[in-house]
């Protein structure tokens, strides 16, 4: 770095993210942000180190060289450093001390085996949610170095609801979709088992539960929000970029300037129809249409809806880069017909369902035939319903503590669609309807599993290739607690 060159980044959330210890840091949020400069910018910090190599990878080659992206911002920033900037089939920036830095793209899933055996200290993702989630984690194995700077990962991106970086990032976001500000920039650690994430607040957390692990094999993670108004540089150069993000329309106003990870185009259930209960006195205590109801818990039968996962087709398809399918497992206490009286008014209610627990994995099927009973041994659960697709059949044989049925793929109802089975099957079952009258109610106290079902809940848009695992299992607990039975062509008894 020459004694005649200086840059700094701003207050706030870049200073933040420079001065951040985190071995994996999400740089994201809104348009305009300084997100791109930022992750131009620091390789800066160790290119006096000859052994230091970099690679910033966009999805694809035109998005590198496109006008005003990060091959631009690196012309700018790295020739004052000394730089060759070279441009020619090989993209990247060449410092006098022997660093580099490249410009890398994974335009394909298989892209990412071209770095096979290839050692990167700083690994850079430019809009982090354009590429998959295994293109992402097959580069953190690329991520070692030999130079003496510890590995690391960097990675902007804009909102984006349905994709798998809103779930790696959730415990930063509140429920309303934006982020928490008492959670920006802290570290937290995760271990990946058989394709499961599991969080915790500290190495020593994840040690007790997983003690073959060395803290050193436990990365940190942190998340940064920035947003336009954190760019002083930009809103003095450009003072009209706010009111054009403002002209944007209503779903893309709001992930680009309000940042907000919730919002999404053609979600079909809205986040205002998912109701919540508290439990107190062994009754259930809810509102529904403006009006409070005690239920004894008594009053309801406890099922669970199974919906299994894990095919070769299915795992073939997460390899080509389409959303990962998993395992869940949600208990009910299903309530079909009520009768209560509120101030001495007479309510009759039905087709109630309150989710007490959901049980969501990537296993293999050792796992699911062990975990599966555990969950609905550990719930009391009276009646499983499992679909009848992936592992179903082989696990009813080993549930043992409560009794099964097999339901579906198909059910009375559903017809040729475009859209896909899971959205057939959830307006045949009803819960859509079911839904968006406030009948199924989730705890009000936030369990750990809750922020996971709401996000799919309220992203899902009914279109193939969604994750929507925890949609169907909904679906089918809608559709075994129908109140009359002929609606659906079989009785289930409890």
């Amino acid at each position: 770095m020459s004694d005649e060159t200086h840059i700094a980044p701003n207050p706030g959330p870049q200073m933040s993210a420079f001065k951040s210890k985190a071995d994996i840091l999400i740089y994201g949020g809104g348009a305009g942000g300084g997100k791109s400069w930022a992750l131009v910018a620091e390789p800066l910090r160790r290119i006096h180190n000859a052994g230091y190599k970099a690679a910033i990878f966009r999805r694809t080659y035109p998005q590198i060289k496109g006008p005003g992206g990060i091959w631009d911002e690196a012309n700018k920033l790295y020739r004052s450093f000394g730089a060759q900037m070279r441009s020619g089939q090989e993209l990247d920036a060449r410092f006098p001390s022997g660093a580099v830095v490249s410009f890398c793209h994974l335009q394909h899933e298989d892209t990412k085996y071209e770095y096979q055996g290839h050692q990167i200290c700083g690994i850079f993702f430019d809009e982090l949610t354009h590429f998959t989630q295994t293109q992402f984690f097959y580069l953190l194995s690329r991520n070692r170095s030999e130079c003496g700077i510890r590995p690391y990962v960097w990675a902007t991106c804009n909102p984006d609801a349905g994709s798998w970086v809103a779930d790696f990032i959730s415990w930063w976001i509140d429920d309303d979709g934006y982020a928490d500000p008492q959670r920006s920039g802290r570290l937290r650690y995760f271990v990946r088992v058989n394709d499961q994430m599991h969080w915790a607040d500290s190495r020593e957390e994840l040690i007790e539960q997983f003690p073959h692990y060395a803290p050193t094999d436990i990365p940190s993670v942190t998340f940064i929000q920035a947003e336009l108004s954190d760019n002083p540089s930009l809103n003095l150069k450009d003072p009209g970029y706010r009111g054009r993000l403002m002209a944007l329309p209503a779903i893309e106003r709001k992930r680009l300037l309000e940042c907000n990870w919730k919002a999404s185009e053609g979600a079909i259930i809205q986040s205002e129809w998912l109701k919540e209960y508290s439990i107190a006195d062994d009754k259930f205590h809810f509102n529904l249409a403006g009006v409070e109801h005690a239920v004894p818990v008594a009053s309801c039968q406890r099922i669970a809806t199974v919906d299994t996962a894990g095919t070769s087709k299915e795992k073939a398809a997460e390899r080509r880069g389409d959303p990962p399918s998993w395992s869940v497992c949600g208990v009910w206490d299903s309530l079909p017909h009520f009768t209560t009286s509120v101030n001495g008014q007479k309510f009759v209610l039905n087709d109630l369902l309150f989710l007490r627990h959901v049980w969501r994995a990537q296993v293999d099927w050792n796992e699911l035939k062990s975990q599966i009973p555990e969950v609905l041994q550990t719930w009391n659960v009276q009646k499983a319903f499992i679909e009848n697709a992936h592992y179903g059949k082989p696990l009813v044989a080993e549930i043992k503590c409560c009794q099964t049925r097999l339901v579906g793929p198909v059910i009375a109802g559903m017809g040729d669609s475009s859209q896909g089975a899971k959205l057939e099957r959830a307006v045949a079952s009803g819960m859509l309807s079911r839904v968006e009258l406030g009948k199924i109610l989730l705890p009000s106290d936030r369990p750990s599993w809750m922020g996971d079902y709401v996000r799919e809940m309220t992203v899902w848009t009914g279109l193939p290739k969604e994750t929507s695992d925890q949609i169907d299992m909904t679906s089918y607990a809608c559709y075994v607690g129908k109140r009359q039975s002929s609606s659906w062509g079989g009785l289930l008894k409890g």
